[in-house]
C-alpha cells in the first residue's frame, strides 16, 4: 500500500472536544478554517482518525460576551484596535468517517473509530492520496447521510465535489457517487435530485430515483 507522507504544513487547529462520532477544534488562525466538506485527520501516533468538516463558526472568545456591531470595516478595526482578532475565535466540527492504526502503515477502516481522538491533538488537512483512498469505495457518503444533520445533503455534495478533484477520472467518480446518492435516497426523490444537482454535472451525473406517484 502506498504510504502517505506527513505534511509539513501548519496544523489547521487543535481539538477541544471529541467523541467517537465527531470532534471539535479551534482553528490555528482566526478566520482561516478548513472548508466545509473538506477531509481532515488527527493522529495520536497509535491511531489516525479521519473526518469531514461539517460545521464552521466564528464567535467571541468569551461566550458570555457576544460580539456586537461596531460600524467599522476590518481595516478600520485592525488600525484602531490591533488586538481585535485576539478577542475572536474560529472553531470547526468534523464528523468521523474512518480510521487507521498508526500513521499510514495500516489499511483504512471505513467505520467509526473504537475510541475518540484525544483532546489537544492537532488537526491537519488530508493529502490528495489519502482523500482518494478514503473516498474511492464511497462508504463515506452513507456515513454522512446517516448523521441526521439538517445539512447532510449539502455536506455530501461538498465532500464529493472536493474529493472528485483528486480522482484521476473526475467525471467517473462523480457518476459513481451520484448513483450511490440515488440509491441512498431512493425513497426521497426531492433530496436525491437536490444533491445530484450540487455535484455540478447537471441531470446526466446519475439517474435519480423515480418520483413516487
Amino acid at each position: 500500500m502506498e504510504a502517505h507522507p506527513k505534511s509539513n504544513a501548519p496544523s489547521l487547529g487543535e481539538i477541544v472536544e471529541a467523541s467517537t462520532t465527531q470532534f471539535r477544534a479551534v482553528a490555528t488562525e482566526t478566520f482561516s478554517p478548513p472548508a466545509f466538506g473538506s477531509f481532515v485527520r488527527t493522529t495520536d501516533g497509535e491511531r489516525t482518525t479521519y473526518g469531514v468538516v461539517a460545521h464552521v463558526e466564528h464567535a467571541s472568545v468569551d461566550p458570555s460576551r457576544k460580539a456586537i456591531p461596531l460600524g467599522r470595516t476590518w481595516e478600520q478595526l485592525e488600525r484602531e484596535q490591533p488586538q481585535v482578532r485576539e478577542l475572536l475565535t474560529t472553531e470547526f466540527q468534523a464528523l468521523c468517517i474512518a480510521y487507521r492504526d498508526g500513521w499510514h502503515d495500516g489499511p483504512v477502516h471505513h467505520f467509526l473509530p473504537p475510541v475518540p481522538p484525544r483532546v489537544h491533538d492537532f488537526v491537519d488537512a488530508c493529502e490528495p492520496p489519502e482523500i482518494v483512498e478514503l473516498t474511492d469505495d464511497l462508504v463515506f457518503i452513507r456515513t454522512l447521510g446517516a448523521s441526521a444533520l439538517l445539512v447532510a445533503g449539502e455536506l455530501i455534495a461538498a465532500a464529493v465535489r472536493g474529493a472528485a478533484e483528486h480522482h484521476p477520472d473526475l467525471n467517473g467518480f462523480l457518476v459513481r457517487a451520484g448513483r450511490e446518492v440515488a440509491d441512498l435516497y431512493r425513497g426521497d426523490y426531492e433530496q436525491a435530485t437536490a444533491i445530484l444537482r450540487r455535484f455540478g454535472l447537471g441531470t446526466t451525473a446519475a439517474r435519480a430515483p423515480a418520483r413516487k406517484r
